[in-house]
């Protein structure tokens, strides 16, 4: 079974990352950070996984989804 993925909110991505609310979507509009999921009206999170995957290599990180 796999498990599930937990959504993290722009809080915590800042808090993981380190990097400020404005260059945090700085990076997203540059394709150099995982784009945000809208979970319900007005409101975003970020995969774990996909912020995982940042923290590895930020500065060779790409975006693979469709813009």
């Amino acid at each position: 079974m796999r498990s599930l993925d937990r959504f993290l909110r722009e809080r915590e991505v800042l808090g993981a990352t380190s990097l400020s609310h404005s260059t945090l979507w700085r990076e997203i509009k540059r394709g150099n950070f995982p784009r945000p999921v809208p979970i319900s009206a007005g409101r975003v999170g970020w995969r774990e996984s996909a912020i995982a995957a940042w923290q590895e290599n930020p500065q060779k990180w790409k975006t693979t989804e469709a813009a």
